[in-house]
C-alpha cells in the first residue's frame, strides 16, 4: 500500500485549538498547526528527552531509537509510552499510531531511507520537527556549534505544546549551570584527544560538533580543533605528536570507556602517552555530547572530572 493512501485518513484527527495557528519552521521547510499536537512520536533520544523534560509524556504515542539509558528522573514517564522500534519505525508502524507530530534528533529520520521527507509528512497535515543543531543547511559542519540550539528546541517545542512557562525554566535553568561552568573552567591550558572510537584508525571530533564544543566549554583545548567537520578519522601519529594532557573518553554501546581505555594502556605505543601513564582519563556518555537536554548534564560532568584530575 502507498504512503499516501494511508496517510490520507490521518487529517480527520485533532486536538485542541491553538489561540492562533503556530506556524514551526525547521531545516527549511515549515508547517503551520492548527491545534496542539496531541498524539506526537519522537523519532530519537534527544527529541524524546525534550518532550520529557517539558513534561508532554501524555501527548506521546510512541518513541524509538534509543542511544543509551533515559536519567532516572524521566524513567518512569518514558516507561509509559509506547516503544515502536529499536532504530527507526517503518512508515506503517509510525501510521497505525494516527499521529499528528513527528519529532526527530537526526535528519536521517526524514531520509529516503527511513519514514521519507519532511514535506511528505506535512503535505498530509502531520507536523514535524528536525533537532535544530541537526539541520546541516543552517549548521554546516565546518562551522562551530553553541548552546543556541538547545534553547531553540526547547522554546519551539514549549511553545507548539502550550508550555511556555516549563520551557522558560529549563532554558533559565541550563543557561545558569553553563554560567557556574564558564567562571572557572576546570580544563583550563589543558590539551585533548577526544576518543570515540576504532583501534587501527582513531575515530575523533573535528572542529564544529557538539564533543567540540563541550571541550571547549570546560576550558579544553582539543588537539584536533583545526580539522573541518563533526567527527573525523585522525592518526595514532598525530594523537603521539600532540601527546595530550587529558583524554576523554566517550561512552557508547558500540565502543565502550572502558574497551578504548584498555587498548590504549595495552598497546605498546600508546601506552607511553602522558595521559596514559598518569591516568588523565575523562568519560562522558554519547547522548551528554549532542545538543539537547543532557548536554549541560556532559559538560558538568567532564568538568568536575577534570577537576578531580588536578
Amino acid at each position: 500500500m502507498k504512503l499516501r493512501s494511508l496517510l490520507l485518513p490521518l487529517g480527520l484527527f485533532a486536538s485542541a485549538a491553538h489561540a492562533d495557528p503556530i506556524k514551526v519552521e525547521s531545516c527549511g521547510v515549515s508547517h503551520t498547526f492548527e491545534s496542539v499536537p496531541s498524539r506526537a512520536i519522537t523519532l530519537n533520544q534527544q527529541a524524546t528527552e525534550v518532550m520529557l523534560a517539558l513534561g508532554l509524556e501524555e501527548s506521546l504515542v510512541g518513541t524509538a531509537y534509543m542511544d543509551d539509558a533515559i536519567p532516572e528522573q524521566w524513567q518512569a514517564a518514558y516507561n509509559s509510552i509506547p516503544v515502536l522500534a529499536e532504530k527507526y519505525p517503518a512508515a506503517e508502524v509510525v501510521l497505525a499510531k494516527e499521529p499528528d507530530f513527528l519529532f526527530a534528533g537526526f535528519g536521517s529520520a526524514f531520509s529516503e531511507d527511513n519514514l521519507g521527507a519532511a514535506e511528505k509528512w506535512h503535505g498530509l497535515g502531520i507536523g514535524t520537527y528536525l533537532v535544530d543543531a541537526s539541520c546541516k543547511v543552517k549548521h554546516p559542519k565546518d562551522v562551530p556549534l553553541t548552546v543556541e540550539p538547545i534553547f531553540h528546541d526547547i522554546e519551539t517545542v514549549g511553545k507548539l505544546f502550550a508550555v511556555e512557562a516549563r520551557a522558560e525554566e529549563l532554558v533559565t535553568g541550563l543557561k545558569a549551570r553553563l554560567d557556574v561552568v564558564q567562571e572557572d573552567p576546570a580544563g583550563a591550558e589543558q590539551t585533548a584527544f577526544i576518543y570515540d572510537s576504532g583501534t587501527d584508525t582513531p575515530f575523533s571530533i573535528g572542529c564544529c560538533g557538539g564533543p567540540a564544543l563541550l571541550a571547549k566549554l570546560t576550558g579544553l583545548e582539543s588537539i584536533s580543533a583545526d580539522v573541518p567537520g563533526t567527527w573525523v578519522d585522525l592518526s595514532w601519529e598525530r594523537v603521539m605528536a600532540a601527546d595530550p594532557d587529558v583524554i576523554l573518553l566517550i561512552e557508547a554501546d558500540w565502543s565502550t570507556a572502558a574497551d578504548k581505555r584498555a587498548h590504549m594502556e595495552t598497546d605498546p605505543v600508546l601506552s607511553e602517552l602522558r595521559a596514559v601513564k598518569e591516568g588523565r582519563f575523562v568519560t562522558v556518555p554519547f547522548s551528554e555530547t549532542l545538543l539537547g537536554m543532557r548536554f549541560v548534564d556532559g559538560v558538568e560532568t567532564v568538568n568536575r572530572q577534570l577537576a578531580g584530575l588536578k
